[in-house]
C-alpha cells in the first residue's frame, strides 16, 4: 500500500459512524454494562493464579530445565552481588587513595610554612639588637646550689 502525498486530508464528518458500532460493544465479554466504560481492543481472559498455587510444585510442578535455569539465575544473583560489593570496595579504596594523598600534599605544605617561619623567626632573632640585662646590685647573690630540705621520715 502507497500513500499518496498529494491525496486530500480527511475531515469526519457530524454524521460520520465507526467501523466499530454500538452491537460491538455489546458483545464484547469485558463490557460492565451502561454504567461502566468499555474496552475496545483484543480481549485477552487472564486467569490469574493465587500465590499459594503459583508457588505450589503439587499444582505447577517445575521441569528439570526450570529448576536448572533458577539456579544459574541464582548463581549469577550472587556474582553480581559480588561484582557489586566489589566496585563498592574498589570506589572507597580510590577515594581513600585520593584523601591520604591530599593530606600528604598538605602535610608537606603546613611543614614548608613551619620551616620557612622558623627559619624567618631565628634570622629575626639574629638580626635584632642585643641589649645586655642591667643587673641589680641591691640584691644579694643567691646561692647556685641550695641544698633541699626533705622532711625525714619518723620511726
Amino acid at each position: 500500500m502507497k500513500l499518496n502525498p498529494n491525496a486530500v486530508p480527511f475531515y469526519p464528518s457530524v454524521q460520520w459512524v465507526p467501523v466499530i458500532t454500538e452491537e460491538y460493544y455489546e458483545q464484547r465479554p469485558h463490557s460492565p454494562g451502561s454504567d461502566g466504560f468499555v474496552i475496545a481492543d483484543q480481549f485477552f481472559n487472564y486467569h490469574e493464579i493465587p500465590d499459594e498455587e503459583l508457588f505450589d510444585p503439587k499444582m505447577h510442578p517445575l521441569t528439570e530445565q526450570e529448576l536448572a535455569e533458577l539456579e544459574q539465575i541464582d548463581e549469577i544473583n550472587e556474582l553480581l552481588a559480588e561484582l557489586d560489593i566489589m566496585e563498592t570496595h574498589q570506589e572507597l579504596h580510590h577515594k581513600l587513595a585520593e584523601f591520604t594523598k591530599e593530606k600528604r600534599v598538605s602535610s608537606d605544605f603546613d611543614a614548608e610554612i613551619h620551616n620557612l617561619m622558623t627559619k624567618s623567626a631565628k634570622k629575626d632573632r639574629v638580626k635584632a639588637p642585643h641589649v645586655p640585662k642591667k643587673q641589680l646590685h641591691c640584691h644579694a647573690k643567691q646561692q647556685k646550689f641550695v641544698p633541699l630540705l626533705q622532711p625525714r621520715s619518723v620511726n
